[in-house]
């Protein structure tokens, strides 16, 4: 993702971020995705091109020979964060911190929707905002396909309001929308019975860096 930003340029296209992200992936090890890259630029004015200020979503899920993973990101373009992005991050901090194993899966989706509601944004894909992340150690068959196949099935999804207990890694990634500003940040935490982690985080202030 890093690397990723550090190739952004004034005027480069969605298609373009998208195929920086392509190659970056494949440059670092990337066998393939779990699902294709999102990238969307929403701007006040209209304009799609990538501009200073305009607002960049990126989320990746990249398969690696053993593992995939699921960051995602908001910048405002060489500006300073607008309110959006800075409410993103926080719903998603506050998202991953609700996580432990007391909790069931489907309370994260409660919380997060409930914290938009609070705070007069609109929760968007409310039908996927996280899942159960599986290993190719805990799914070696057909791999990548089978860890696709198992995050999709409702029993290891977020929402719908999941009543299992919160076990294992799980990708969250709550997005939202206000007046056709979109924002949003990933993250993966691992939840067993004595802690949660933010996974390839040193702590949980590190979240959307």
């Amino acid at each position: 993702m890093n690397a990723v930003e550090q190739q952004l340029r004034i005027n480069m296209t969605q298609q373009d971020i998208h195929q920086c992200i392509l190659d970056t992936a494949q440059k670092y090890g990337g066998t393939g995705w779990l699902r294709p890259p999102l990238v969307r630029i929403s701007t006040k004015t209209g304009i799609r091109g990538l501009q200073k200020g305009s607002i960049l979503q990126i989320h990746i899920q990249p398969v690696f020979e053993d593992v995939f993973g699921s960051v995602g990101k908001t910048i405002s373009f060489q500006s300073d964060a607008d309110r959006i992005v800075d409410q993103a991050k926080e719903l998603c901090l506050a998202t991953c911190t609700f996580a432990n194993r007391r909790k069931c899966i489907g309370e994260l989706f409660v919380f997060a929707h409930s914290w938009c509601t609070n705070h007069r944004v609109e929760l968007e894909h409310k039908k996927n905002i996280g899942h159960r992340c599986f290993s190719k150690e805990e799914s070696p068959w057909l791999w990548p396909y089978s860890a696709r196949g198992l995050s999709a099935l409702r029993r290891h999804q977020i929402q719908w309001f999941n009543p299992r207990r919160m076990e294992g890694v799980f990708a969250v990634h709550p997005f939202i929308e206000r007046y056709e500003l979109f924002a949003g940040f990933a993250e993966m935490i691992y939840v067993d019975e004595e802690k949660r982690t933010l996974i390839g985080r040193d702590s949980f202030d590190e979240l959307g860096n």
